[in-house]
């Protein structure tokens, strides 16, 4: 039973499963478990996750800065075992001194980025509905994610100039589950003898967002019309109220030619009736996922969650990304299949005026007819 390791969590009476947390449930090839992280500032993002595939062998990470119209990524890769209870790949760690309060991002010196960061939770975590989803009877997709409001603490050296991060508005979230963009290509099709429904999601907004007075979150999809397909949010306020969201109206602005997210305002319904109004303006350069090895990032040409080594490697990419370009991403990847930014970073002003910052994640697949994508 060598595979079968045990770690000091198992002592623990918490497990669903016949089997060490060492060892997943299911032999889904595309089940991971695992953490992205931001933080942002005036002309700086930084985003940075750790993710364990344990039926494909892998745990993998990543850090991105976007800052004054370029993108850089570093990317980090191990044997998950047998250091499967280790959060850490070469010189990239996390921790968390205080669960689902505070958490830590280290890396030491490597290919000029160094950090160390503190993610102190705002409010409570938000758990969002379970997502699942069918291709030919096959279960590809269902999974669960928490997102949690922050400030982030610390300091980045880049490039040998170190700046101070000093409570910077910030997320978190962990997801869970069986994903189909994560780990190995899977080619396999089927019939069905009823036509087989596409998916009619073109338009998404994910949006965790704090201002004076409050923090937030809310996610939608809509379909090529601009009908809305789903819906969730919440809002916490400082005295401790938690208040459901039910509705939102949004008018985004584009640079022109692109997708990328200049700025507008969105329109939230809480179960009260009444309406949140706030304004967004971009806070500086946006970035996309693929530069931390989502969607086929990685230099071989493949995605996270593919074994590539038992020992750490690390990869890098630097390429422009300015925000009146449509398709942004690391190099190596072929222009068409580049995803673009779809992480921005937005001042935000709300009720009354106050005054905070959001992550405005935001992609339009396909034709969108109300902001006239055809």
């Amino acid at each position: 039973m060598q595979d079968m390791q045990l770690s000091d969590i198992d002592d623990l009476p918490f497990h669903q499963a016949p089997t060490p947390f060492n060892v997943a449930a299911t032999s889904d090839p595309h089940f991971n478990d695992g953490y992205y992280f931001a933080t942002y500032a005036e002309d700086w993002y930084l985003s940075m996750g750790m993710r364990l595939h344990p039926n494909t062998i892998p745990i993998d990470g990543f850090v991105n800065v976007a800052r004054g119209g370029e993108q850089r990524s570093w990317r980090f890769t191990r044997a998950l075992r047998p250091a499967h209870a280790t959060l850490a790949i070469g010189p990239f760690r996390l921790s968390f001194p205080e669960r689902l309060r505070q958490a830590r991002f280290e890396l030491a010196e490597t290919g000029g980025l160094a950090l160390d960061l503190r993610f102190d939770s705002v409010a409570p975590p938000y758990m969002e509905a379970p997502y699942r989803h069918y291709r030919y009877g096959r279960l590809i997709n269902d999974l669960v994610r928490y997102t949690m409001i922050c400030r982030a603490t610390g300091h980045v050296v880049l490039d040998g100039r170190r700046t101070e991060v000093q409570r910077w508005h910030g997320l978190r979230d962990h997801s869970w589950g069986i994903r189909a963009s994560m780990g190995p290509r899977d080619r396999s099709g089927g019939v069905t003898e009823e036509r087989h429904p596409t998916d009619a999601r073109r338009f998404r907004i994910w949006v965790p967002f704090e201002v004076d007075g409050h923090s937030g979150f809310f996610h939608t999809h809509e379909a090529e019309d601009g009908s809305t397909l789903d819906f969730e949010g919440v809002i916490d306020y400082a005295d401790g109220r938690r208040v459901a969201l039910v509705g939102v109206e949004h008018q985004i602005e584009y640079h022109p030619g692109t997708r990328n997210v200049k700025g507008g305002r969105y329109t939230l319904r809480d179960e009260h009736g009444n309406r949140l109004e706030y304004r967004i303006r971009s806070a500086g350069t946006g970035a996309d996922v693929q530069g931390g090895g989502y969607y086929a990032g990685w230099h071989d040409g493949e995605r996270t969650g593919v074994y590539r080594g038992a020992e750490p490697k690390i990869e890098q990419d630097r390429y422009p990304a300015p925000p009146d370009r449509m398709k942004t991403g690391p190099q190596h990847v072929p222009e068409k299949k580049r995803i673009g930014q779809t992480e921005f970073p937005c001042w935000l002003e709300g009720p009354g005026g106050a005054k905070g910052m959001a992550h405005f994640e935001h992609y339009i697949l396909g034709p969108y007819k109300r902001y006239g994508f055809v």
